[in-house]
């Protein structure tokens, strides 16, 4: 009998693999992409709906599920209100030769 994985995990693997594949790193890695992931995350952190955060940013729960799923043709107008209501203040980069050194000082 194989071991039992962790819910979740077989995703991750998943997700590790593809990225394997230089065209879906470099979608995963794109700004839409990380802009829907920041917008989903902090959704969920605070409890809200799409429906909800939908309507605190003066917008449709369509235009956030496109928000959240990468989609790149979204009005830095709409980002605006979606960020001022989930009270997001400051994008930090990280560049590409910074990457691995924040890597190794997340280790220790």
């Amino acid at each position: 009998m194989s071991p039992r994985k962790k819910l979740g995990q077989s995703f991750a693997e998943l997700k590790n693999s593809a990225r394997e594949i230089p065209e879906v790193k470099d979608y995963l890695d794109s700004f839409s992409v990380t802009i829907g992931h920041l917008v989903l995350s902090r959704r969920l952190q605070l409890g809200y709906s799409q429906s909800k955060l939908a309507k605190l940013a003066q917008t449709t729960q369509a235009r956030i599920s496109m928000i959240e799923s990468g989609d790149s043709n979204i009005t830095s107008e709409v980002l605006n209100k979606v960020f001022h209501v989930l009270e997001i203040v400051n994008l930090q980069a990280i560049y590409a030769e910074e990457k691995d050194t924040n890597k190794e000082l997340i280790k220790h």
